[in-house]
């Protein structure tokens, strides 16, 4: 079933060029969707539009069959969490508690409620002893790792992570890429992430690659990536998984399918953990 549907969206910053250009796709309800581009290849943009940060001027987004519109931003973004690529611009409170807690303040949840559900997320991603830490005191990973907390508790429907990990260093790389992983898991939960880290895009069920403000591609990410020399136009890189069976072709070295994807596997999973 269709979570979010996009229907020839245009958006443009200035008169010169379409930063999004009569972009149509579906993402499924419950799925972990990554989207992948250059710079400039209009990622963020679309994010921007699908949260209500931009007004759609040409075409539409419905989430959940509910436009994106002025009329109707309010009920969307309750829907909706962001986290963004800097976590040093996402605080808002004064101690990692009182961040987790905005939110729900906002929502005028009781304050008999508040502490057990802080509480809960906190523990989710693994923060229970930092509840009382300022947030400067604190790594990139583990400020990242608040902003979903806080997220998590207003129990939204849908997550985008626009480059979320980019700013961080490999162990908070690691620690998100996992927290990702493990929502993923969550089929009540649709995630969408921005992200350039190919082996992330591999973990996910659709891969949506754009190029100059269009739709280049949009299926499984094994089907994406298996057209290398399509990706290398527009000078994507190439997945491990990719160089390890061209290598392979190369060499004519000849493998069972079964027993190449088993040993891709096992690479990419080495490659993770280290």
């Amino acid at each position: 079933m269709s979570l979010i549907e996009i229907k020839n969206v245009d958006y443009s910053y200035n008169d010169t060029r379409k930063a999004v250009d009569g972009i149509t796709f579906d993402i499924e309800k419950g799925s972990y969707v990554t989207i992948i581009g250059h710079n400039g290849s209009g990622k963020s943009t679309l994010a921007k539009l699908i949260t209500g940060l931009l007004p759609v001027k040409n075409g539409s987004i419905l989430i959940d069959g509910l436009e994106v519109n002025e009329q109707n931003i309010s009920a969307i973004r309750k829907r909706l969490g962001i986290v963004f690529q800097n976590p040093d611009n996402q605080f808002i409170g004064s101690t990692v508690k009182d961040d987790i807690a905005f939110g729900l303040e906002n929502k005028q949840v009781e304050s008999a409620d508040m502490e057990g559900i802080i509480g809960e997320y906190a523990e989710k991603v693994g923060l229970t002893e930092y509840l009382d830490y300022e947030p400067q005191n604190l790594s990139g990973g583990q400020k990242q790792r608040v902003a979903i907390a806080g997220i998590l508790a207003m129990k939204p429907d849908i997550i985008i992570f626009d480059e979320a990990t980019s700013m961080l260093d490999p162990k908070g790389k690691k620690e998100i890429k996992k927290l990702m992983y493990d929502l993923a898991g969550d089929d009540t939960i649709t995630i969408i992430s921005i992200t350039h880290d190919i082996e992330e895009v591999l973990q996910s069920d659709d891969c949506i690659v754009l190029n100059k403000g269009k739709l280049f591609m949009h299926d499984k990410p094994q089907k994406v990536f298996a057209d290398a020399e399509k990706l290398r136009k527009i000078d994507l890189d190439v997945p491990f998984v990719e160089l390890v069976r061209e290598v392979f072709a190369k060499n004519k070295i000849k493998l069972k399918a079964h027993d190449l994807e088993g040993m891709v596997a096992e690479l990419c999973r080495y490659r993770s953990d280290h």
